[in-house]
């Protein structure tokens, strides 16, 4: 039960993360963050779609390959990355009412669960 409500939850997020804010827009924040690298406009909303296409791949691999280590593993260690990437380059971006902090948090955690949920079984 545990393990499936990580899995739905997982895929959720980063389906739902590389759908709504990076292909439907994408979103003045996503391109703000990808500019601060250095892109101009266009390659900032290129980077956001490709990334979107990375979020709802491993979302997807999540639904599909459950029972794998990897998703969960490429999940914990992606959104870590991502993470670090925000605390360093964008921190502005920590502090808005929706912000990186909470939803990299839920990710990393229901990752971890999610792998010693797989290690029990």
């Amino acid at each position: 039960m545990t393990l499936s409500l990580c899995r739905f939850a997982l895929a959720f997020i980063w389906i739902y993360q590389g759908i709504v804010p990076k292909w439907l827009g994408p979103h003045d924040d996503e391109l703000a963050m990808n500019q601060v690298l250095g892109a101009s406009h266009e390659q900032a909303v290129w980077i956001a779609y490709g990334g979107g296409a990375l979020e709802v791949g491993l979302g997807l691999a999540i639904l599909v390959w459950w029972r794998r280590r990897w998703p969960y593993q490429l999940s914990a260690l992606g959104i870590g990355l991502l993470s670090v990437f925000v605390l360093w380059l964008a921190p502005q971006f920590l502090l808005a009412a929706f912000n990186a902090a909470t939803v990299n948090a839920a990710i990393l955690a229901l990752s971890m669960i999610a792998l010693v949920e797989l290690r029990r079984s």
